[in-house]
């Protein structure tokens, strides 16, 4: 029987999806090493940045690259997808913290962490150098970033933490603020990442505590 009639005794309904092999754990490590190679690039020298050198600081072929990532948007939105996966797993971290002012300080921490990694990207995204895609809009608007912010200082003020005439909505903005890659940078002015959390927090703190203390 030849191979083309092998195929035709597959059943019509059957999920071809099932047939195919599992992604090698060498392409794998390949993909991740290249958008952290992509990341690094980007970061130092900007989206203008070359898929060549991409490929050389990931140390793999051209080719390799472009078979992951047919065009540099794709890159990027991997990349995105990354911080965003990073983002979601650090914020279930905080929620699920006994005392919600201590997942203020850890959200706090991890979105100053993060904006120091992808800060970048941010700004890209906010300038003309590279406005997002519909995709990528659809993406972060579905993010739930901010929401931690709420859900923790919602839970704080029900537990007394914070002032229960809270504006809750005004204090998600403030501290999502602090957060923005150009406020970041400010606030690193003369203080450790860890001194610029409990900066913020503190001044918070100062009008949203019942006791106007921390």
């Amino acid at each position: 029987m030849s191979r083309a009639s092998n195929w035709c005794i597959l059943p019509v309904e059957m999920d071809l999806n099932i047939v195919r092999p599992p992604e090698r754990a060498d392409a794998r490590a390949n993909r991740a090493r290249l958008v952290e190679a992509a990341r690094a690039v980007f970061s130092e020298r900007g989206l203008a940045a070359e898929m060549k050198e991409i490929a050389e600081r990931a140390g793999v072929g051209v080719g390799t690259i472009y078979r992951n990532f047919p065009s540099k948007e794709d890159l990027v939105l991997a990349i995105m997808r990354d911080a965003l996966a990073g983002a979601m797993a650090e914020g279930r971290v905080a929620e699920a913290m006994d005392d919600p002012v201590d997942g203020l300080r850890a959200l706090l921490a991890s979105a100053f962490a993060t904006i120091d990694r992808y800060g970048w990207l941010v700004e890209a995204m906010h300038g003309d150098e590279f406005p997002p895609s519909p995709q990528m809009r659809a993406e972060l608007q579905d993010h739930p970033y901010s929401t931690w912010f709420e859900l923790l200082i919602r839970r704080a003020v029900r537990q007394g933490r914070l002032r229960a005439d809270l504006d809750v909505t005004v204090a998600v903005v403030m501290l999502t603020g602090t957060t923005a890659p150009w406020n970041h940078q400010r606030l690193l002015t003369g203080r450790t990442p860890e001194q610029a959390v409990e900066a913020v927090l503190t001044s918070f703190l100062r009008g949203a505590a019942p006791d106007a203390s921390a």
